[in-house]
Order: structure tokens, then sequence, then C-alpha cells
């Protein structure tokens, strides 16, 4: 490094530089000085002998004597002698016949010498076909102008005549700048040494040799930048251990993750996967890294799911099968600004059993309630028997209560698990059919109460898309809970239709819902007993509200304590018409058993 070197090196350094540039100055001086020196000199030469040519012309015209005898004879290397009239016409040139020479009146030292005496300028000449310098002197006589003497050489006869000093300060100049020339060749490679070291120490990474290189840093721009390197590396070697450690944990998450997962690159490709989903594509296809997925899984589903999230941008989930098992495939497209480009992230999981668990558990209950009803409906009719005895209608009236209220509980939980595993089916329903079978259902429980059961049905109202079946149980239901609250008054039904829903509400007269009670009324084995201790299966208002769901509807509650409920169901207009086959096997639908 530049700060390593020894302090004698840095000043002699130093010194040979401004030394050699002060040389290389100075001989510069000197050899301009002296061209200009011989510039003057041959300036002068010029000027004396135009002067001294004047005079002999003046002397010789005054004997009679030819002028041209004047430029004639032994003349200095490259001096040249012209004579002009006044009129600037050549009369003697001492090199050339004056005929070939043409008027020169107009030219700058002709002009200035018929101005000022004397006339000096450096000019190209036709005739010699060189440029070179000129002194013209007027030639008067008795104070008359009566032509111009003019005196000339090449302008590269000053350049000859400083050649002696040329010999040896070119020479001299040409070594001092090859000698600055190494030396600064020299320096240049120790100043850029630092450079060099910090390159090779950042393209290999290593934080040792930056690390020396800091602890050496001066306080230059290059120190800096070696200290700001070191610490950047450092920095850098921090991040990736950090990331590291990161892909080492999110690769144990993945791992203890049950489910199949994988990370596909936008052409399909998977990226990384966990070990269950190395499991579940199966060893041969190990590793499955650079595969693409259609590769890997034989599920055309899974696949197609693919295809829509990357082109859709949704996440998209389905259920595929494959040789009597089930998958679900959920697809789900990753955050581009987290990972530079598009991922999608897919979860495979094998639900064969949860599948199965519904139809097994429906199967249960149905089973369950069957073999219920038979031995309560024994006990029923035994009890019709012992009647007959004197003294037992006490005891056996409550044990036919219980017996009855196990019955319709064994019969509800039967209906509710059909609803919840067997979709409706849609058609278009007549409130006024619904409102007949419900008016003969009624009848006997209206008359016998004294509460009336009322309709009212406008035309718009009329007609609505659903499950018949399920619909006149949802009205079965709510009617019996209305009759099983109210003593006194009227239950009315009612049927209309805003612009998307049809409207159907149950509205009584009866002892109401406090409000306490109101958030729980639609859960499961929620019972509350009426003032005349009639207790529920509490299901029926759990059953009404999944089949208000299975419709797509929505149900709502109004109650006022000693003034009346009123239940009001919203079902869309657009649910059908459609009408899926139905499930063999299944009974028809009835007041209790039979949905």
């Amino acid at each position: 490094m530049i700060r390593g070197r020894p302090y004698a090196l840095r000043v002699f350094s130093a010194v040979l530089i401004v030394a050699s540039l002060v040389l290389a100055t100075a001989l510069v001086i000197e050899v301009a000085s002296v061209h200009y020196q011989a510039n003057l000199d041959e300036t002068s030469r010029l000027e004396a002998s135009a002067l001294l040519l004047s005079d002999r012309y003046v002397a010789a015209l005054h004997a009679g004597s030819p002028a041209a005898l004047l430029v004639r004879g032994n003349l200095p290397a490259g001096l040249r002698l012209t004579i002009l009239d006044a009129r600037g016409s050549a009369i003697a040139d001492s090199k050339f016949d004056p005929g070939s020479i043409t008027n020169r009146i107009a030219d700058p030292e002709v002009k200035q010498a018929a101005a000022v005496g004397v006339g000096v300028v450096v000019s190209y000449r036709i005739e010699s076909g060189q440029r070179e310098r000129t002194v013209c002197v007027a030639i008067k006589d008795t104070g008359s102008l009566i032509g111009f003497a003019v005196a000339s050489s090449p302008v590269g006869l000053t350049w000859q005549s400083a050649s002696g000093t040329f010999s040896w300060a070119l020479p001299l100049l040409l070594v001092v700048s090859a000698l600055w020339l190494v030396l600064a060749v020299i320096l240049v490679r120790l100043a850029t040494r630092p450079i060099s070291d910090l390159a090779d120490a950042l393209e290999r990474h290593s934080v040792q040799s930056l690390a020396g290189l800091a602890m050496r840093a001066d306080v230059t721009e290059l120190g800096r930048a070696q200290r700001a390197s070191y610490a950047l590396l450092q920095e850098s070697e921090v991040l990736i251990e950090r990331e590291h450690l990161q892909s080492s944990a999110l690769s144990a998450v993945l791992d203890a993750v049950p489910q199949a997962i994988a990370i596909l690159d936008s052409t399909g490709a998977v990226l990384s996967a966990n070990t269950q989903f190395d499991q579940f594509v199966g060893a041969d296809a190990l590793p499955v890294a650079g595969h693409h997925i259609a590769e890997l899984i034989a599920l055309p589903d899974c696949l197609a799911a693919i295809d829509r999230c990357v082109s859709e941008h949704q996440p998209q989930t389905v259920v595929a099968e494959d040789h009597g098992r089930y998958y679900s495939c959920s697809v789900h497209e990753l955050d581009g600004k987290a990972f530079r480009q598009r991922r999608a992230l897919v979860v495979l999981e094998d639900i064969t059993d949860a599948m199965a668990l519904p139809r097994i558990k429906a199967d249960f209950v149905t089973n369950a309630s069957h073999e219920l009803k038979t031995p309560l409906t024994a006990i029923r009719g035994y009890l019709e028997l012992l009647r007959e005895e004197p003294g037992n209608a006490h005891y056996l009236d409550i044990v036919e209560r219980n017996v009855d209220r196990l019955i319709a509980l064994s019969s509800d939980i039967s209906l509710l698990s059909r609803l919840e595993n067997k979709a409706p089916e849609i058609e278009l329903v007549d409130v006024s059919e619904l409102q007949h079978d419900l008016t003969e259902l009624f009848d006997k429980q209206g008359r016998e109460t004294g509460v009336a059961l009322r309709f009212s049905v406008n035309s718009e109202g009329r007609f609505l898309y659903g499950d018949r079946l399920m619909l006149l149980q949802m009205f079965i239901n709510m009617i019996e809970n209305a009759y099983h609250f109210t003593q006194a008054g009227a239950i009315t039904v009612s049927a209309t239709a805003d612009v998307s829903h049809i409207i159907l509400s149950v509205s009584d007269t009866g002892q109401g819902i406090p409000a306490k009670d109101l958030p729980r009324i639609f859960e499961r084995f929620y019972s509350r007993a009426s003032d005349h201790g009639r207790p529920g299966t509490g299901l029926g208002l759990a059953i009404v509200k999944r089949i208000v769901f299975a419709h797509n509807g929505t149900i709502d509650v109004e109650s006022t304590i000693n003034k009346g409920t009123t239940f009001v169901i919203h079902i869309p207009k657009n649910l059908g018409p459609r009408r899926p086959a139905a499930t063999s096997g299944q009974p028809s639908d009835t007041k209790r058993e039979d949905l």
C-alpha cells in the first residue's frame, strides 16, 4: 500500500517528479527561446541585406549600371534578393527570372514598406513553392520612391540555425519524458495495489484479507472504501448465516407438517418440497427438485387447479380421486415481492378417511335412531295395555310422555343427520300447496289449543325455488315451536318477495323469548320449557337453520316478552331451476320421521 511505502521513497518520488517537470519545462523554454532568437537574427540579417541592396541600387542607377548585377554573386545560403520598381514589378531576382514573378504591389510587406519604409512578413511564395520570411525596404532617391529592395529566406532556415541546440535538448527531453513515464507507471502500480488487493479480497469473499486491509487503512477515500467493504462483507456473512438458519428452520417446520408441500416456479417445476411430498410421489422420483409437477403426480384435477391458479392469480382447492383414494389439493400463489418471481404453493393431503367419516356418522345415527325407536315403540304399545288396569294412569302418563320425547328426539337426530349429508333437490315450489298440507297437519292442534293457524301468501311470494319436502319440514318445525309457546291468539305464516328474495315468516302471539336466550335458540339440544311445562327436543330450530342455509338463505328472529315472536327467512330467487338426482334408498319426508 501507499501508506506502507518507506518515507524516503515517497520523498524521492515527489522530488523526482518535480525535478522532471522542472527540467522538461526548462527544456521547452530553452528550445522556444533559441527558435525565437533565431527568428530575430534572421529578420535582422534580411533587413540588413535589403538596406544594402537599396543603397547599391541607388548608386548603380546613378552610375547607369544594370540592376541584375546587384543580385548576383556569392550570396549567403538561403538568401534571395529581389528588386521591384515603384509599381511592384520585378526588375531583378537572384534565383528566378523577373518575368516569372508576379506583380507584388499588393503584397503586405510591399504595402508596409511603401507606408513606413520597411515591411516584414512570412508568406507562401508561388515561384519558390515554399513559405518565406520576407523583409521589404522602400528605395528612395532624393525623397522620391523609385522601387523596393526585397530580401527573403525559407522559414525552415531558422530551425536549421537552432539545430545545435535541438541536437542535445530534444534527446534530453525524450530521456526525461521516458524516465518520468516509467516512474509514473511504477507509482500508478503502487497506488493501485491496494485497489487490487481490495478487489481480490472481495472476489474471494475473504473476511480475513479485508480485515487486514481495514486495519492498515488510512484516512483517504481508498481507506474508507476498504473499511466499508470489510463492514459490508461482515454484514453479508451475518445475513447469509441468518438466511441459512431461517431456511433450516423453515425446512424443519415444513417437514413437521403432515401435508405434502411443494413450491413451484412459474413454469411448474418443483423448486423445493418437504419430506412428506417426497414420500407422496415415491422414492423413484427422488430428488423431486427440478422435475415438473406433472411428472410427479397423476391427479388431473390438481394439475388443472395449478394451471388456474397461475393464470387467474386466485387460490384453488379441489378434491381429486385416484384409484379409490381421495386427495385434497390446495394451490396458492405466493407473494411476488418476497420471492422476486411468482411462485405457487401446492398442498396435498390424503382425505380418504375424512371423506368416509360423514357417511359412517350418518349410518351410525340412522342405525342408532332406528334401534332406539323400535323398543320405544314397543314400550309405548305395552303402556296402552297397562292403562286398562286402575290406578296406573298417572304414572303411565309420565312414562308415555318421556317415551314420546325419546322417539321425537331420535327422529330429529336422524332427520338432522340426513339434512347434513343431502343436498336440496331444487324445484319450483307452490307455497299454496304447502299451506294446504300444513292446514291438515295442524287442524287438530289448532282446535284443541284455540290458537288459529293463518296464512298470508301474495302473488309475488307464492312461488319459489327450493326443496319442497325440506321447506315443508321447516314450516312444520317453526309452527310446532310457535304452538309450544303460544296459549292464545294466532300463528301467522306469510310469503312475500322483494327484488332478489322470497321472504317467508312465521309469527305468533306467545310468551316471547328472553333476550338472553335469543343468541342460543338455534343451537343443537338447547331447549327451554314453556309455561305449561312441555320441553322440546332442542333440535327443531337447529333443523330449521340447516334447511335455510342449504337454500343459501338467512334467518332472523324478533321477539317481545308476552307479545310474541317472529321468524323471518330470506331465500334467493336465483336458486333454480335445477333438480339433482335423488339418492337411492332414502325415504320420503313426512312430519317427523320421513324427511
